[in-house]
């Protein structure tokens, strides 16, 4: 049967739905003519369904279905004239993707796009700092962490990693969620006020000031949701537990230079000194460093002011040595009195 000719204008009107009853018949019967002239309008119909799917796409996965379309086409043993009006349509195909396509920036999408950038925050021991990110979302950073952000976030989500502390006001915003990521634990947040600490070797700790966060496991196995004046602790081997009527002042003291402690462990003490004042920090007895104490220091405090008041409980003593404090049990300790 002798080819039918299709002219732009039907092509496009088909591809659209807006054909007329009599122009539909003009297709079937081109299509019928030839296999060829139907395997053509099949590729074509899939290249303007592509259209609705590209919205959901990256730019990888667009790369990857043009290529795999050449491929297909290359491998079709279509006659010259039809590979010629192919090129010759597929211009105005292209163009009414474009147009149609605006209100989700196509363009963008198609075109190269530079790399995000990736700002990275490294804070040392005896500093503190502070940073506003795009979205207004501002976060406090203790001594010995490391922050890293987006200059700009996605249209989907805001993720941000943390190794250390810091104390986060999220700005609300419901179709974006705010996402921390740690090495044990992710908090995911639409917009609140929490302290998180993810030191190495350490429990990982969130403890929730206002609104509602989410906090689970890296391992998916542990999920928790958070309400104000609640805090969740993680570890490995004893899991993730909950704590409420937390003193949420407490955790936060840090942003304000203050070091504050309410039946802590001396060890955990020591180690958020250290970070404070650069310094190293020795227990020598192992009894001593589980042995809790309440106590508050001020920022003007010295870690000399801050050994001396550790001191006065009577259960320690301490001394310089070899530029290290070690803390030894005291000979004349009393039962434990608290700071």
């Amino acid at each position: 049967m002798k080819d039918i000719d299709m002219n732009e204008e039907l092509l496009i009107r088909f591809l659209t739905h807006t054909c007329s009853t009599e122009e539909l018949k003009q297709v079937d019967n081109w299509i019928a003519s030839n296999k060829a002239n139907a395997d053509w309008l099949f590729e074509m119909e899939r290249i303007w369904s592509l259209k609705d799917e590209l919205r959901f796409s990256d730019k990888q996965e667009i790369e990857k279905a043009y290529r795999q379309f050449i491929s297909r086409i290359s491998k079709k043993t279509l006659q010259l004239k039809y590979r010629t009006y192919f090129y010759s349509v597929l211009k105005y195909v292209a163009i009414i993707v474009v147009v149609s396509l605006l209100s989700i920036n196509l363009y963008k999408m198609l075109t190269p796009q530079e790399p995000e950038l990736m700002n990275e925050i490294c804070v040392p021991r005896g500093e503190r700092a502070n940073v506003t990110l795009s979205d207004g979302t501002k976060v406090a950073l203790n001594s010995d962490t490391k922050f890293t952000y987006p200059s700009h976030f996605s249209k989907s989500s805001r993720n941000v990693s943390l190794i250390g502390e810091g104390y986060f006001e999220v700005t609300h915003n419901p179709q974006k969620p705010f996402i921390v990521n740690a090495q044990m634990i992710h908090v995911k947040v639409l917009g609140t006020k929490f302290n998180m600490r993810t030191y190495s070797g350490e429990n990982s700790i969130v403890t929730l000031s206002e609104g509602k966060v989410e906090v689970e496991s890296s391992n998916k196995e542990n999920k928790i949701t958070l309400h104000p004046n609640e805090e969740a602790t993680y570890s490995e081997s004893a899991g993730m537990s909950i704590s409420k009527g937390i003193n949420v002042g407490i955790s936060k003291s840090w942003t304000k230079g203050e070091l504050a402690f309410m039946d802590q462990s001396l060890s955990i003490i020591c180690k958020a000194i250290e970070r404070k004042f650069n310094v190293k920090i020795v227990i020598a007895d192992r009894q001593l460093a589980v042995d809790v104490f309440t106590c508050h220091f001020k920022e003007s405090a010295t870690i000399e002011e801050v050994m001396t008041l550790l001191k006065e409980t009577r259960k320690l003593n301490y001394s310089f040595k070899e530029g290290k404090i070690v803390i030894y049990k005291s000979k004349n300790s009393m039962p434990m009195e608290k700071v």
